[in-house]
């Protein structure tokens, strides 16, 4: 998550992907999606970090996100009920996988 002011030498996708390079994984929170799909356009085609998807509910993925799953970085999709649940369950089910993932790919290199 980031709460920061758009540098002035670069715009938000640009900077997100500064940081995502930066990276060992990406949460992505896929409910609800504004800019999360370009933010995510911009990231995943270039760049083999694990990507974890995130939806809350019975929430559907965006039309378009199947598209990524031609990636091996790209998970499986994690759902939580509510922020209560992703919040208990963060280390074990979303970290944890996440942090596997990084380390095969690591292994693949």
């Amino acid at each position: 998550m980031f709460d920061f002011d758009r540098p002035s030498s670069r715009d938000f996708t640009e900077t997100v992907s500064i940081l995502a390079h930066l990276a060992r994984f990406i949460l992505a929170d896929i409910t609800d999606a504004k800019s999360i799909p370009q933010e995510l356009q911009a990231i995943v085609p270039t760049l083999s970090v694990p990507a974890q998807p995130l939806l809350e509910g019975s929430a559907e993925e965006y039309g378009m996100f199947s598209d990524f799953r031609k990636y091996p970085w790209v998970m499986e999709t994690y759902r939580y009920r509510d922020l209560n649940d992703l919040l208990s369950s963060l280390s074990e089910k979303v970290i944890a996988p996440a942090e596997a993932k990084a380390r095969e790919l690591l292994k693949e290199k």
